[in-house]
């Protein structure tokens, strides 16, 4: 049974300026270490930070509209299966948020171009 769906948009160049920015304290406050890594080779990263952060974004809201509430960035990390394909692995409160609401599973959907990214997440039991 669906217990919440969240969905989230991030503007690349947003993302980008972010990145570009001197102390780019949102790399560090948002990302995990294997996440900036992933990322930060990658020919055009601020897309792909930009797809993570909406996936984030889209998790949090998923667990929301199942009856969680707060943002624990670091919390949600977004790794790919060896198949390539991006799913979420949860920490700490939002691990222990997800498992007390019921949550067995977080389906995760990416998407993004050179000016947008988005993610729709969707919470299982």
């Amino acid at each position: 049974m669906i217990l919440g769906i969240g969905i989230d948009l991030c503007d690349v160049q947003r993302m980008r300026r972010q990145l570009e920015a001197p102390a780019a304290g949102l790399v560090a406050a948002v990302f995990l270490p294997a996440e900036i890594a992933y990322c930060s080779p990658k020919r055009r990263p601020e897309e792909h930070f930009a797809a993570r952060f909406a996936a984030k974004e889209a998790v949090v809201k998923a667990l929301a509209a199942a009856g969680g509430e707060g943002v624990f960035w670091q919390e949600v990390e977004i790794v790919r299966t060896p198949g390539g394909q991006p799913t979420v692995v949860l920490h700490g409160r939002l691990r222990a948020l997800a498992a007390d609401l019921g949550v067995r599973r977080i389906h995760l959907s990416l998407t993004h171009t050179a000016g947008a990214a988005a993610a729709v997440a969707v919470a299982e039991d």
